[in-house]
């Protein structure tokens, strides 16, 4: 475990946050481990467990509960058990990549999406469950089985309907405002259907949280590989949870000063600097069924709008 100064800024951390087992695993696989394949042993899972003080026995447990969830697939290969996410959730984690890595505010133009589900004949647990991770993905709603969203492009929320079971039975309409007051009144509509004032709330937690973590980064001469790990998942587990949750509104329908696009700028310089010496401990520790963790797909660099990543002096 990294030690001294290096890990004091995680201990902080460590100290305000809150860590599911579940989340922190989905986030390490999503983040990590998807540009690398995605399958890991299990033994390298338990290890970087670790630094997060979660103990052997309960990465095991968390482990299992993913794939009873049908999240992760097991594959035996002589005593020793690999776990991979299955084809669904990597094209799910994947659909959602523009969500988390790109910025949470734009100048496109509003063609708002209407979600209508009161012909889905869903009974009320269904409904209840649905309307729960809507809201939970960004979508906001403006009365009962009509639900919005800003989304510019589909498959994210195709891909919730589908993996709900849904996406044959709700019907997705394409709107524009044509009223002559229409963004004044549109504006009050958004004001309904998302509660930006809890989001900004949220990014602004985000902030107070993590510009001690870059101020230590910035003066740093050297970043373990094990500190630059931690540091990427806790951040990535905090922003992710906070972005899926961003409804990506056009920005003329945001505060004038949106604390969304100083976090994203935050969480970008973290990555960069944190991003080749974490690459450094995963390729230390992580084991897969074809032997040392594979080289990463392009596009891990292509986060956040495009990542140089910085170069440390040997800690």
């Amino acid at each position: 475990m990294a030690r001294g100064a290096s890990r004091k800024p995680i201990e902080q951390l460590l100290a305000t946050l809150r860590i599911n087992p579940k989340n922190l695993i989905a986030t390490i696989y999503g983040d990590m481990l998807v540009p690398h394949g995605g399958t890991v042993w299990l033994g390298s899972l338990v290890k970087m467990a670790e630094p997060f003080g979660i103990a052997e026995y309960l990465s095991r447990t968390t482990a299992l509960r993913l794939v009873k969830d049908g999240w992760l697939h097991p594959t035996r290969v002589g005593k020793l058990s690999f776990y991979s996410m299955t084809e669904e959730h990597v094209r799910s984690v994947i659909a959602y990549y523009p969500r988390v890595y790109a910025p949470p505010s734009g100048n496109h133009s509003a063609v708002w999406r209407l979600l209508l589900t009161g012909a889905a004949g869903l009974d009320a647990k269904e409904y209840a469950t649905l309307r729960r991770n809507l809201l939970w993905s960004g979508v906001g709603q403006v009365a009962p089985h009509v639900f919005i969203s800003a989304a510019e492009d589909l498959a994210p929320l195709q891909a919730l309907l589908k993996t709900a079971g849904f996406l044959d039975r709700i019907q997705i309409l394409d709107a524009t405002a044509t009223s002559p007051d229409g963004p004044a009144l549109m504006r009050s509509i958004v004001a309904d259907a998302w509660n930006v004032q809890a989001l900004e709330k949220s990014y602004q937690e985000f902030l107070a949280r993590f510009r001690p973590v870059w101020s230590h980064i910035e003066g740093s001469g050297s970043l373990p590989p094990e500190a630059a790990y931690t540091t990427r998942a806790l951040l990535m587990m905090e922003y992710r949870r906070i972005a899926l949750r961003d409804p990506r509104l056009p920005r003329d329908h945001l505060p004038a000063v949106w604390a969304g696009e100083m976090a994203f700028g935050l969480c970008r310089n973290i990555y960069e600097a944190v991003l080749e010496p974490s690459e450094a401990y995963l390729a230390s520790v992580v084991r897969t069924a074809d032997g040392p963790l594979r080289r990463p797909s392009p596009d891990l660099y292509e986060r956040f709008g495009g990542l140089t990543p910085r170069v440390w002096q040997a800690a």
